[in-house]
C-alpha cells in the first residue's frame, strides 16, 4: 500500500461519515472562528483610533488644558488662579528641546454665524494662529488659511469647515463674503470676511462634534474682538519623532512653573501616544483572554476528534487486519488515520477562518450602528494569525490523533481479520 493511498484511504473515511465529520470540527470551528472574528474587529479598533489621533494631528503631540478645579473623592477641593498665556507659548517654543511648534488656541461652543441672505449656522468657534492647518494636517479646499499678519493684527477674517460653508452658503463660493458671528447669545456681533475653506475631514472619535462644523478665526480676534479673554483655554505642543514625551512633559512643566509663580495645579494634558500604548495593552489583555478560552475549547474538541478516532480504528479492525495480510506496513496505517485526524482539524481551522471572517463583518456592520460616529468599521485579520490557526489545527490534529493512529498500527493481523464488527 502506498503512502499517498493511505492518505486517500483517511480522507475517503470522512466523506463516508459527513455527519459524524462534521460534529467533530465543529468545536474546532466555534474555536477558531471565535478568536479570530475578536481578533479582526480588536485590530479594526486599533487601526480606527490611529487614524483619528492621525486625524487630529499625529501622535507626536501633547495637548495641554487647563484645570481650573481641583477635587479629590469627587469634592471640589479648590479652584486654580493660573491661566496659559500667548507669552507661555511663545517661551516653550523657544526654550523647550526638540519641540517642534505650539498651538495656542480657544475653542468656543456657544457660537451663531449668520449671512447677509439669513442663513445660521452653529459651529465650533476656534480661535488659532497660522500654524493650526499645518499642525492639524488640515488642507485647504479653495482660497487661503490666516496669515501671521492676521494674527499680529486681529484682522476680522475666517476660515470655513466644510460642513460650515454648505450650510451657510449652499453651492455658493463663500470666499470673500462675509458673515457676523456673535459669541453667546448677549455677545457682540463680529463681522468677519471668509478668506478660505477647508477640505471635508470627518468626525472624531475622541470628541462628540465634527471637525467639518468648524470656523477658525485668528487667535487675537477671538480674545480683542469676540470673547474679551486674555488667556489661553488649550496649547498643543508638536514634537519630533523619537523624542522621549516625559521629557517634553518635564520641560514644558518646568516653563510654565516659572512663569506662573511655582504653580502647576492648573496644568491638566493629554498624550496621544500614551492613549495609544494603553489601547495596544488592553488588546494584548483582550488577546491573552480570548486565546486562552480558545484554547481550552479547543483541548475539548480535540479530545471529541481523538474519541472520534478511536470509533473509526474500531470499525475498521478488519479491514487493517486485510490490509496487513496482503503487504501494508504499520506506517501506511499509521499514516491513514493520522490523516483523519489532521483532516478534521484543518477542516474546522479552513471554516473557522471563513466564518471568523464573516462574523468579524457582521460585527463590524452592527459596531457602526451602535458607534454612529464612524461610517465603516475596518475588519483586519492579518496573515500572521491566519497562518497560526492552520499550524496550530494541524498540531492539535497531530497531537490527537497520534494515539489512534499508532493503536491501529500494532494490530495483530490475525486477531484483527477474527474481530468481527
Amino acid at each position: 500500500m502506498k503512502f499517498r493511498e493511505a492518505i486517500t484511504a483517511g480522507i475517503a473515511h470522512l466523506a463516508q461519515n459527513k455527519l459524524r465529520a462534521g460534529l467533530s470540527i465543529l468545536g474546532i470551528f466555534i474555536g477558531i472562528a471565535s478568536v479570530l472574528c475578536m481578533i479582526a474587529i480588536g485590530d479594526g479598533a486599533k487601526l480606527l483610533i490611529a487614524q483619528d489621533i492621525d486625524t487630529l494631528g499625529g501622535a507626536n503631540q501633547v495637548q495641554f488644558w487647563t484645570r481650573t478645579s481641583i477635587w479629590k473623592r469627587r469634592r471640589l477641593v479648590r479652584r486654580t488662579t493660573e491661566r496659559y498665556t500667548l507669552e507661555d507659548a511663545l517661551a516653550i517654543e523657544a526654550e523647550c528641546p526638540n519641540v517642534l511648534y505650539v498651538l495656542p488656541k480657544h475653542e468656543g461652543y456657544t457660537t451663531f454665524v449668520t449671512t447677509r441672505n439669513g442663513n445660521q449656522a452653529r459651529p465650533l468657534l476656534e480661535g488659532v494662529t497660522a500654524d493650526y492647518a499645518h499642525g492639524m494636517r488640515w488642507e485647504l479646499q479653495s482660497g487661503r488659511f490666516l496669515s501671521e499678519g492676521d494674527v499680529e493684527d486681529a484682522k476680522q477674517v475666517c476660515v470655513l469647515g466644510a460642513d460650515t460653508a454648505t450650510e451657510l452658503f449652499g453651492e455658493e463660493s463663500p470666499i470673500g463674503q462675509e458673515v457676523k458671528v456673535r459669541y453667546r447669545w448677549r455677545g457682540a456681533t463680529v463681522r468677519l470676511q471668509v478668506v478660505g475653506v477647508m477640505k471635508p475631514k470627518g468626525r472624531s472619535l475622541s470628541i462628540w462634534y465634527s471637525l467639518d462644523d468648524a470656523l477658525c478665526v485668528p487667535l487675537t480676534t477671538y480674545q480683542q474682538r469676540i470673547t474679551g479673554t486674555r488667556y489661553l483655554e488649550d496649547m498643543v505642543v508638536f514634537f519630533e519623532k523619537g523624542t522621549d514625551i516625559d521629557s517634553i512633559v518635564d520641560s514644558v512643566k518646568q516653563i510654565l512653573r516659572k512663569r506662573h509663580r511655582g504653580k502647576d495645579d492648573f496644568i491638566g494634558l493629554w498624550i496621544a501616544k500614551r492613549t495609544a500604548r494603553r489601547l495596544d495593552h488592553i488588546e494584548k489583555v483582550i488577546k491573552i483572554t480570548l486565546g486562552s478560552i480558545a484554547g481550552f475549547s479547543l483541548f475539548v474538541s480535540g479530545i471529541g476528534i481523538m474519541n472520534i478516532c478511536l470509533v473509526s480504528v474500531g470499525e475498521k479492525t478488519r479491514e487493517i487486519g486485510l490490509r496487513k495480510s496482503v503487504g501494508a506496513k504499520r506506517i501506511h496505517i499509521f499514516y491513514q488515520f493520522l490523516t483523519e485526524s489532521i483532516c478534521l482539524c484543518l477542516s474546522g481551522a479552513v471554516l473557522g477562518i471563513a466564518g471568523g471572517w464573516m462574523a468579524a463583518h457582521g460585527m463590524a456592520q452592527l459596531a457602526v450602528r451602535i458607534v454612529q460616529v464612524v461610517p465603516e468599521w475596518p475588519v483586519v485579520l492579518s496573515l500572521p494569525w491566519i497562518l497560526t490557526s492552520v499550524i496550530f489545527s494541524i498540531f492539535m490534529g497531530v497531537t490527537f490523533g497520534v494515539y489512534p493512529a499508532i493503536l491501529a498500527a500494532q494490530l495483530s493481523p490475525i486477531e484483527a481479520l477474527r474481530t468481527e464488527n
